[in-house]
């Protein structure tokens, strides 16, 4: 680095930090609240959310990945001949 860049993260570095108002903390901790409950108390959509993060993205992003070697190959191998 510089000594102007230096100089630059100094002065950004002694920059007071500010907090969020307090209304937006709130409104967050409202909405992760419901959140988490939502997702403790076992209700359908939990479970559905927990099924296709943990099983179906997986299974959809490997399918797909086989799909595009499998057609890059033949691609590939139709050019030689």
């Amino acid at each position: 680095m510089t000594p102007d860049e230096d100089e630059l993260l100094r002065s950004l570095r002694a920059l007071p930090a500010l907090d969020p108002p307090q209304e937006l903390v709130l409104r967050v901790r409202r909405q992760a609240r419901a959140e988490l409950a939502t997702a403790s108390t076992g209700g359908w959509q939990a479970f559905a959310m927990r099924a296709w993060t943990m099983v179906g993205l997986p299974a959809a992003l490997v399918a797909t990945v086989v799909a595009y070697l499998s057609w890059a190959v033949t691609a590939a191998s139709a050019l030689y001949h």
